[in-house]
């Protein structure tokens, strides 16, 4: 009761609220929809209960794409949003370390507070002001350099003409787990079967469309 007077009604001027039929609010997550329709109707706030969207015969829900994506199936997780699961990042300077290896990146900070994929290589695509290009997205904690900090990184199969400040990155395909190598060299071998790999996916993947930047 006190949740939705004095925060939805209240400080939100709210008139009309949305829910799935599984949601809950309040302390302890008591409050269930049948009990919002009826604080509701005393409040003069409107309280509509939306039905579960599936796509076959599988439910669509947050929780499901988080699982997914900690498991890198990023490609279910695409067919159940109706796109491919993207990060949102600015770029920042990294160590050069990528550049050494002759697949320059950009690294990106991401928010802490949002969930990250499983770690590894994704075939991605990137989208800044101006451009975008396909690449391979790492997320890991980079085991083969022992001491470094994780990191987040697009490497771009066509670099932009300047640095951009912020990324938005699509992720279309699961490569690999993040792995220690024994060697740089085996590094470079593996990253060069990576590119490999990824520009034969891309030939039957559409280029997918911007969410937040305009290119």
């Amino acid at each position: 009761d006190e949740f939705l007077e004095k925060e939805v009604k209240g400080r939100l001027c709210g008139r009309a609220i949305w829910m799935g039929p599984d949601h809950r609010f309040g302390r302890g997550r008591a409050g269930t929809p049948e009990l919002a329709q009826k604080l509701g109707a005393a409040l003069g706030l409107e309280v509509h209960v939306v039905p579960p969207f599936r796509v076959g015969e599988e439910v669509v829900s947050s929780r499901r794409i988080r699982e997914l994506l900690s498991r890198g199936e990023v490609e279910r997780a695409w067919e159940l949003l109706g796109r491919p699961p993207a990060l949102f990042g600015e770029v920042v300077h990294g160590l050069g370390l990528a550049r050494t290896l002759g697949f320059p990146t950009l690294n990106l900070s991401l928010d802490p507070l949002l969930l990250r994929p499983r770690e590894g290589v994704y075939l991605a695509w990137a989208f800044w002001e101006g451009g975008n290009a396909p690449g391979l997205f790492y997320h890991g904690r980079r085991p083969t350099f022992p001491g470094l900090s994780p990191s987040s990184e697009v490497h771009l199969f066509s670099s932009p003409a300047s640095p951009p400040r912020f990324l938005e990155v699509h992720l279309l395909r699961f490569l690999r787990p993040d792995t220690r190598f024994p060697s740089q060299e085996a590094l470079v071998g593996q990253i060069q079967v990576d590119v490999e790999t990824g520009k034969e996916a891309l030939r039957k993947i559409s280029p997918p469309r911007p969410i937040l930047v305009g290119v």
